[in-house]
């Protein structure tokens, strides 16, 4: 039996979900767990575990090759951004500049070399709206209407054109609403976190429009489990989407957030924002396809999520 390990890279592998997509590939002991990270990123989720960080930034794209090369990296997970729904455009062109063009070619790197590509894209914000609320296909035409979601949907353009000229072998992954432990309460984003983290602060709840928007939200351990599938799977040349493929509206999250805690705490309702998508379900029958598993209730997975920040708080 071969010793070898199968080497993957993460770049941007010490977030919230990185880290716990690290964490997942170590449990198998065949992989050789790689992240790059800049010099002034945090990394100390990933303190305690078996991997090598490498300091680097995606803009210094050759000294990324050299480190896939040395490495002897099979797959290549992409999980950086430096932009959330919220960005505008100054943020956004930072993004072209410095992570979107370097990714372009990093994906002819990995063409030409045989590597996989795999991409966190995102399902929340890459179809935008829509009129109906039947759940949101891969298939689905995309018109994002925030600079986050278009910049991911050029990242997509980007890996297709580059699978259909130079054959880059890749994986699209489009993630919903990720949450649980790692998570930061006191973000830009992500209701539940955000939300957990204003109620142990004492703080109010400030909800952007009436809270009637619907989102797919899935626990953080379902999606690790999902994407270390698919990839331990070899799926590839697909577009994914990962998510619950229920749709929970805003005013729904924070009720059970008021079951879970007993807290019956503050919200204020301002008025909603233009880059924010209405309705965002997730069609999840192609990753049911691919993946065999039993998701985790979205009040229990709060429930998880509510007391490991309490633990975390009292640290």
């Amino acid at each position: 039996m071969s010793n070898t390990k199968i080497n993957i890279l993460f770049i941007g592998g010490a977030g919230f979900i990185g880290s716990s997509l690290v964490q997942r590939f170590l449990n198998d002991k065949k992989y050789g767990v790689f992240v790059i990270e800049p010099a002034l990123a945090n990394v100390s989720r990933l303190d305690g575990l078996n991997v090598s960080i490498i300091r680097e930034s995606l803009a210094n794209v050759e000294s990324v090759e050299n480190i896939i090369a040395d490495n002897k990296i099979q797959t290549v997970v992409h999980l950086v951004s430096t932009l959330i729904p919220g960005s505008g455009y100054d943020d956004f062109n930072r993004e072209f500049q410095n992570m979107i063009f370097p990714s372009i070619r990093l994906m002819e790197y990995c063409a030409k070399n045989s590597v996989k590509f795999v991409y966190f894209s995102s399902g929340g914000t890459i179809y935008g709206n829509r009129n109906d609320m039947k759940p949101f296909k891969e298939t689905d035409e995309q018109k994002p209407i925030s600079y986050y979601g278009w910049s991911k949907q050029m990242m997509e353009n980007a890996i297709l054109f580059k699978n259909r000229t130079e054959g880059l072998k890749y994986l699209i992954v489009r993630p919903s609403n990720p949450y649980g432990h790692g998570q930061n309460l006191h973000g830009r984003q992500g209701l539940v976190a955000v939300a957990i983290g204003n109620l142990l602060d004492g703080k109010p709840v400030e909800v952007w429009g009436d809270g009637s928007s619907i989102r797919d939200y899935i626990y953080i351990d379902d999606l690790t489990t999902i994407i270390y599938q698919l990839i331990d799977q070899d799926v590839h040349n697909q577009t994914v989407n990962v998510g619950s493929g229920r749709g929970y509206s805003v005013n729904d999250i924070l009720a059970f957030l008021k079951i879970i805690s007993n807290v019956d705490y503050k919200i204020i309702y301002e008025d909603a924002r233009p880059m924010d998508v209405s309705n965002m379900v997730l069609d999840t029958t192609r990753m049911h396809n691919y993946v065999d598993i039993e998701l985790t209730p979205m009040l229990e997975g709060m429930k998880k999520f509510y007391q490991d920040s309490i633990e975390t708080v009292r640290k």
